[in-house]
């Protein structure tokens, strides 16, 4: 009895030191919260293993726009694109090795895509100009975006040193990103004030609505 008590002892106690849950609140200069920021947490050690999600990340064409407009996803891997509108779109980005391009039309879905590389995927449609999108490859299985409090949970961290990020394709930051050093030992609560406010976000908005007459 004594035994089985001691192991179940251990493992508890392990678990509480492993298993770290991570607050975060994200404001810009003005203390106003921060809504859809990328935040991940990438350890230090150089020998962290982590597996590979095998869930796809879905990205909608919808109303001829992408959505979401911003996400992200493990390196390795694959994103499902998936076109809820009525006519074909010619998706495609030149990052990187994460190059694709491909047609998709109307009410299928296009599942081939699996990005290699950690970094910004910027996305567009050839037929449609005016759409635009990124995804995010992040090399950690640690990654969150905030709420409409500019709030988020990482949860089951294990103990380490971390760098946490903070990106958005319009935070106007070198690489778009923000970065602060974190030990982790427990549960933490950590407020994030960002060098700049957020750009606006582009407008998606149709061509064919815009008058082309005005000024003539």
């Amino acid at each position: 009895m004594i035994y089985r008590f001691s192991l179940i002892s251990f493992i508890f106690l392990n678990t509480q030191v492993f298993a770290n849950t991570i607050s975060i609140k994200v404001i810009d200069p003005k203390h106003s919260a921060v809504q859809g920021v990328i935040a991940y947490l990438t350890p230090k050690n150089k020998n962290f293993t982590f597996p590979i999600s095998r869930q796809p990340l879905t990205i909608s064409q919808n109303n001829k726009k992408f959505t979401p407009y911003i996400a992200v996803l493990q390196k390795g891997q694959k994103i499902n694109f998936k076109n809820q509108d009525d006519v074909t779109h010619h998706i495609y980005s030149v990052s990187g090795e994460n190059r694709f391009d491909f047609k998709i039309k109307a009410g299928t879905q296009n599942n081939n895509t699996v990005v290699k590389t950690a970094g910004e995927v910027a996305m567009g449609c050839n037929i449609h100009d005016w759409m635009s999108g990124y995804v995010l490859v992040v090399n950690t299985p640690y990654f969150i975006q905030t709420d409409s409090e500019g709030s988020s949970i990482f949860e089951d961290i294990p103990s380490g040193n971390y760098k946490l990020t903070i990106w958005h394709p319009q935070l106007a930051t070198n690489k778009n990103e923000f970065i602060q050093e974190l030990e982790i030992q427990s549960n933490k609560t950590i407020e994030i004030i960002l060098p700049k406010a957020l750009l606006p976000i582009p407008v998606q908005q149709n061509q064919d609505e815009f008058d082309f007459l005005e000024g003539y």
